[in-house]
């Protein structure tokens, strides 16, 4: 019986462990530079290596599948080992602490921050990594492959910190 009471426990801790993991919406919590370097290596992998846009895409076999933008940020941070990354861009950006990094001056942006941007509406609609030396990865729109990029103002709103 106290095997069963074990298990249950453990099994508990495990979903709430991920729930918590999986609403990490505010500036309480910090990822390593460990996870934010390697988030941004797969991102660069992505953006280099014919990764096709895909609207709601979130699998790339370079030049097989492919990648949206909000898809490219949580496809290289899960493949970093962070499982509590956002899938759409709007909920991405709410997570983390907003910080003085910006398209326009990088030198205080961190490897895996992420530029959030505002195209149509009231929601945030399109993410992009920093993955430094003042670069970006990102997913632009159909009929574009993924890509390396100079960040741009147009349509920025903010950054969120790796």
């Amino acid at each position: 019986m106290i095997k069963f009471y074990l298990v249950v426990a453990l099994f508990l801790g495990c979903i709430l462990a991920n729930e918590l993991d999986s609403n990490q919406s505010n500036s309480t919590f910090r990822l390593s530079p460990a996870v934010c370097d390697a988030a941004a290596t797969h991102a660069k992998h992505y953006a280099t290596c014919g990764c096709p846009y895909v609207w709601g895409g979130s699998s790339c076999g370079c030049g097989s599948g492919g990648l949206d933008c909000s898809g490219l940020v949580y496809v290289s941070y899960r493949e970093a080992g962070w499982t509590g990354i956002a899938r759409v861009s709007d909920a991405q950006c709410a997570q983390g602490a907003k910080t003085s990094c910006s398209p326009k001056d990088t030198s205080a942006c961190k490897i895996g921050d992420i530029f959030c941007y505002k195209f149509s509406g009231n929601t945030i609609d399109h993410v992009v990594m920093y993955i430094g030396g003042g670069k970006a990865a990102e997913c632009p729109h159909t009929g574009l492959d993924c890509r390396v990029i100079d960040p741009y103002m147009e349509a920025y709103q903010f950054s969120r910190t790796c």
